[in-house]
């Protein structure tokens, strides 16, 4: 069998930090390179990309300063997904599927260090092979941990109380709100537009659903319409004025976990800590003995064994689902991420690269 000695590969690139909202055509491009095998490093690995997950943090890392990493000007965009293994190393031969952070390309390069922190596939029956990135993966962990951990030791939804979920049609939040009906408890998801409210009352069958984008309603009429009692837990993936409105209407010793601020991201808010959007009525947590608490995944690894065992159980008894929306090709990878925050998909946006 013949050795490869280069491959002809495409990769997205920052072209220019975003000012104000991504826009693929002005901020990124797809170039074309030629990788040459035989000058890489023993231990660096190249993946040939087979799928590529569209997360909102993608949004942050392309700012001049980031939280999560920084991609600078003419440097390749980055993105969890998995692939198989065409050039391998100590710790992946050859053959391998693997996953974790990749480049937004055809094939990407992954150094020593880096691979370490790379995954081999699980490969289970009556599973799609997208789950890893989302419902079995850093979708339902994070849905897990804000649920159920980072609020504190039984301090989870209850039976019988009244649960708010924003962006519940997307990824994280869609698990998020499912976990919270197996509670017992009376859950409403905040969504935009007629189509993702249709999604959250029929697909999800929650109790109820908010469009923030309803020009009869305004977000605060309609919770006080769905939340005739008060909230008593906020899954908060938005932030911005809804986690506003939500804290005007919490319930004593109710509790409010934040999993992100989608509504910052895509201005570029989010890294610009002078512009960022914060609770003015945060003073309501001490009127009303409640507690608000934010989290990192990855620094509630611990947990993780007990979110995988609970999201299988589910996954496989359909209690728990997430729907794909599937872009194909590598070339989609830039209009994917404007859709994102376009609206334009419900639950686990993926871009197939193969």
């Amino acid at each position: 069998m013949t050795k490869l000695e280069s491959l002809s590969n495409q990769k997205w690139v920052l072209k220019s930090h975003p000012k104000g909202d991504f826009v693929a055509k002005r901020d990124a491009e797809l170039v074309e390179e030629t990788i040459d095998l035989s000058v890489l490093k023993e231990d660096d690995l190249v993946v040939e990309v087979q799928a590529l997950s569209i997360d909102a943090f993608i949004r942050t890392t392309l700012d001049k300063k980031s939280y999560h990493m920084n991609v600078g000007v003419g440097n390749s965009i980055n993105a969890i997904g998995y692939g198989k293994v065409v050039k391998g190393n100590k710790q992946f031969s050859e053959g391998t599927i693997v996953q974790g952070l990749l480049e937004a390309s055809k094939y990407s390069m992954v150094s020593k260090e880096a691979s370490a922190m790379m995954t081999k596939k699980m490969d289970l029956p009556r599973v799609s092979p997208h789950a890893s990135l989302g419902v079995l993966g850093i979708s339902g962990i994070a849905a897990y941990v804000g649920m159920f951990v980072s609020p504190g030791k039984g301090r989870g939804p209850k039976k019988g109380e009244t649960v708010v979920v924003s962006a519940a049609a997307g990824a994280v939040g869609c698990i998020a709100a499912q976990m919270a009906l197996l509670t017992g408890a009376t859950v409403i998801g905040v969504a935009g537009g007629e189509t993702k409210k249709r999604f959250l009352l029929d697909e999800l069958k929650l109790d109820g659903a908010v469009d923030y984008k309803c020009k009869e309603k305004t977000i605060g009429e309609q919770l006080d319409e769905l939340c005739p009692n008060g909230i008593d837990f906020f899954f908060d993936n938005v932030g911005g004025q809804i986690l506003d409105e939500v804290l005007q209407r919490i319930n004593l010793y109710s509790r409010i976990s934040i999993c992100g601020a989608a509504s910052q991201y895509n201005s570029g808010k989010i890294n610009d800590k002078s512009s960022i959007e914060g609770p003015s009525h945060y003073v309501k947590l001490a009127e009303m003995s409640s507690t608000m608490s934010g989290f990192n995944m990855m620094h509630f690894s611990k947990s993780f064994p007990a979110a995988i065992m609970y999201l299988f159980w589910h996954y496989y008894r359909g209690n728990i689902h997430c729907p794909e929306h599937v872009e194909t090709g590598i070339e989609s990878f830039g209009k994917s991420i404007e859709m994102m925050f376009s609206g334009g998909h419900c639950g686990r946006l993926v871009v197939d690269v193969l």
